[in-house]
């Protein structure tokens, strides 16, 4: 989360939506600061805001999911930067890294698993992610599918003259472009069933050659349902890590500057 109170901005990051590389461009041109922890969220943040802060803009960065899964196992099947293997950033000991995310991990190194057998193990609920969290309390939300363009109109709506276009931060290693490389015929009935409500209440599109595609009403239901159960757990119930992000990180590192 960045805040920048000259130009009256509040940006919340959401993982794998290129959360970092505008964390640190916002902090290099635009005065932004550090707010909380990387991937904070706005009810954590109305905890600590000011009166004025309240009535800054706000913008995110939402993606499709079935782009944000394939470059989550891609992290973890790498491990570029030892991240999901560093005791210092497990969650029970004050890091980012969930219990969740290791089981994740963990299948892939030692089944040696590919995306189809990582997807079909692990996802089978309808999917949703932070963006629930986030959006509704949005000014303006970057289409990650049009990246360079919203952030630009971002940056023009808060007044910034000449913005620079942003550059790549924190790339993901060994991804392929083609998103059926990964979603395979064996999985294209769980990504329906999985993805299907999320996709269609954010105006996302499964592959084109995929054909038309209907949601059930059952799949929404289940999906609004699964979706409020976790944001009242998030909202209420999960205890908030306070330490800085790990050293040597960009956000760790914008954290120890300012």
């Amino acid at each position: 989360m960045i805040i920048s109170h000259k130009y009256k901005f509040l940006f919340i990051g959401l993982p794998f939506s290129a959360s970092s590389a505008i964390s640190k461009e916002l902090n290099n041109r635009y005065e932004g600061i550090p707010c909380l922890r990387k991937h904070s969220l706005y009810h954590e943040f109305l905890n600590t805001a000011t009166s004025k802060e309240k009535k800054y803009f706000v913008f995110t960065v939402i993606r499709n999911p079935m782009e944000t899964e394939i470059t989550s196992y891609e992290k973890m099947k790498n491990n570029k930067k030892g991240n999901f293997s560093n005791p210092k950033l497990y969650n029970k000991l004050g890091g980012h890294i969930t219990e969740k995310q290791r089981k994740k991990f963990n299948f892939i190194q030692n089944e040696k698993a590919s995306f189809e057998e990582f997807f079909l193990k692990f996802y089978k609920q309808p999917y949703d992610n932070l963006v629930s969290l986030t959006v509704p309390y949005c000014d303006f939300v970057i289409r990650h599918e049009n990246i360079e363009e919203d952030y630009i109109s971002v940056l023009k709506k808060l007044g910034i003259k000449n913005p620079r276009p942003l550059p790549v931060a924190n790339k993901t290693f060994g991804k392929k472009h083609s998103m059926e490389a990964y979603y395979t015929n064996k999985t294209k009935t769980r990504a329906i069933s999985v993805f299907g409500p999320f996709l269609e209440k954010y105006n996302y599109r499964f592959p084109s050659h995929w054909g038309e595609i209907k949601v059930s009403s059952y799949q929404r239901i289940k999906f609004e349902l699964i979706s409020y159960l976790r944001r009242i757990k998030i909202k209420h119930f999960t205890i908030k890590n306070k330490k800085k992000s790990i050293e040597g990180s960009i956000y760790g590192d914008i954290q120890r500057k300012t």
